[in-house]
């Protein structure tokens, strides 16, 4: 076995691990990041839906297993360097000031006992991270279209192209139902930039890398400006385990997926981000659920947004110039109605990109010849995604079966949720708000899809300030052990109802500069 040694070891290269192992950079600490998956090729691949979509070429080989309504289903999600961000449809917003309050805007009678859900800190602790992470990652938007924007600082970096087709449809029809239809913020680069290919507007963005690196991936932004700074990304690395000893992570055990070559890495801080899910999974593998303070929590809370597609098909063609045309969001029911139910907030409706033929032929939930009727008229199809906030259960976790073992010798992670009954009128609220939207619009059908996924999956570590009911303090740092840190979607104890990227980035950027101001007492405070 081989063994080496490093100031920082990061475990996970996405938006909360790029995030700190940058800051960590800067501020001269010799980090190394771990990623399982591998650096995509930007070729015609990346852009062929058969071999990204269907034939899953970057399929991870660490599967998880879900429970859904039809039993239980093993999910192979895809890893890269740079994590989700390779793959995502690089919708970036902020959370709102209010979601940092939440526990005072729900009624017990509507969902029972109301569990811990206040943020240990406040938007405003947050705002200037927030701004920053626009900068790196490079967020085209336009400050103050937003009806319910909160405050921000500065401005967003680039502007958004012109509407298309489909974008035009949309507005028009939400304006006419006086709604406040605005440019959805995008990590896309849409201009001429130094060094940079701008984006070509086609049609291969959400569940896609890209070719030609527009889309603001952390592959492409944040890493290599970090590693520039003299950080390492070692690729095609599974983290096995975590070794804890007197109070703290000593070592990390992982193997080269490759080779299958062992290393025992030493480190005076450990960041693992992996991701909500696979966080979790890690943990308790690790044996982290027999600390006393935190442990008994890890995996508990589990959250995915109650999100569903609304398809509007229409007597013409929505997008004839067949370009880019993810561009509109409608915030204007993200606090809910003053008149209709449910009480409390919904979430935000934005445009969805139609997906590829193919991709819905082999792929969509009905008997085939209605995916293929479907990848018949999607010239004539106008998508409308409906991201409804879900509120956290502690019966929603994430466990491990030690019986089961993947391929690296791995326990196998366990997912159960189930949402509130007010989850679900949530999302059936939005699915009315949009289906009035594409009614506006002139369409003559509207199919509601709701979606099972955990793309958004967050708050199985959740952050704050009681360790009776969190894993992590307000900086991330889990309770009862001095040098370990958790900075993926699982700090988040409530999901917003919001994309979770942007807020993942502007927190791992929060963490990262507290733990390069305060190395010392970050690798070194005794056990809690």
């Amino acid at each position: 076995m081989n063994r080496e040694h490093w100031d920082a070891v990061v475990v996970g290269s996405g938006f909360g691990g790029s995030t700190v192992a940058l800051k960590l950079a800067q501020a001269g600490v010799r980090v190394l990041v771990l990623e399982r998956g591998r650096y995509v090729d930007r070729d015609d691949s990346a852009w062929d839906s058969r071999t990204i979509q269907i034939d899953r070429k970057y399929q991870s080989k660490t599967p998880y297993e879900v429970d859904e309504r039809w039993g239980r289903e093993t999910t192979y999600p895809d890893d890269a360097v740079g994590g989700k961000s390779v793959f995502y449809g690089a919708a970036s917003f902020r959370m709102r000031a209010e979601d940092f309050e939440l526990g005072s805007r729900f009624d017990p009678d509507d969902i029972g006992p109301v569990p811990h859900m206040d943020w240990p800190i406040t938007y405003e602790e947050l705002e200037p991270y927030y701004s920053e992470a626009e900068q790196e990652i490079g967020v085209a938007g336009v400050r103050g279209a937003d009806p319910n924007e909160p405050f921000r600082s500065a401005d967003y970096p680039a502007k958004p192209p012109p509407y298309g087709s489909t974008a035009k449809l949309i507005a028009k029809a939400a304006n006419k139902l006086g709604l406040k239809p605005f440019p959805l913020p995008l990590a896309i680069n849409f201009e001429e930039s130094a060094g940079r290919t701008k984006c070509q507007m086609c049609m291969t963005c959400d569940l896609f890398p890209c070719k030609v690196c527009a889309k603001n991936d952390l592959a492409v932004t944040l890493l290599p400006k970090a590693e520039k700074l003299g950080a390492t990304v070692r690729a095609k690395t599974i983290v096995k385990r975590l070794i804890k000893s007197e109070g703290r992570i000593s070592k990390i055990e992982c193997i080269d997926t490759d080779s299958g070559q062992e290393t025992e890495i030493s480190c005076d801080l450990c960041v693992v981000s992996c991701g909500a899910i696979a966080s979790a999974a890690l943990l308790l593998a690790s044996g982290l659920d027999e600390v006393r303070h935190g442990g008994n929590l890890i995996g508990r809370y589990l959250m995915r947004h109650c999100s569903g597609i609304v398809i509007g098909i229409f007597p013409f063609k929505t997008n004839p110039e067949r370009l880019f045309h993810k561009q509109i969001a409608i915030t204007d029911f993200y606090f809910g109605h003053p008149k209709r139910g449910p009480k409390g907030p919904w979430g935000m409706i934005q445009a969805l990109q139609t997906p590829p033929p193919e991709f819905v032929r082999e792929t969509a939930p009905y008997p085939q010849p209605v995916g293929f009727l479907g990848a018949k008229t999607l010239p004539y199809h106008a998508y409308l995604l409906c991201i409804a906030e879900d509120l956290p259960n502690i019966e929603n976790r994430v466990e491990i079966d030690r019986q089961r073992l993947d391929s690296f010798g791995s326990p196998i992670g366990q997912v159960y949720h189930k949402y509130y009954k007010r989850d679900l009128l949530a999302r059936q609220a939005l699915f009315r708000e949009a289906a009035r939207i594409l009614r506006k619009a002139h369409s003559i059908v509207r199919v509601r899809l709701p979606i099972h996924t955990y793309s958004h999956a967050l708050g199985t570590t959740r952050f704050g300030t009681d360790p009776q009911h969190s894993v992590l303090d307000p900086t991330c740092r889990f309770h009862g052990l001095s040098n370990l840190y958790v900075v993926d979607a699982g700090f988040m104890p409530t999901s917003a109802g919001v994309n979770p990227s942007l807020t993942i980035a502007a927190n791992g950027l929060r963490v990262g500069k507290y733990i390069a101001d305060n190395w010392d007492d970050a690798i070194n405070r005794g056990a809690m």
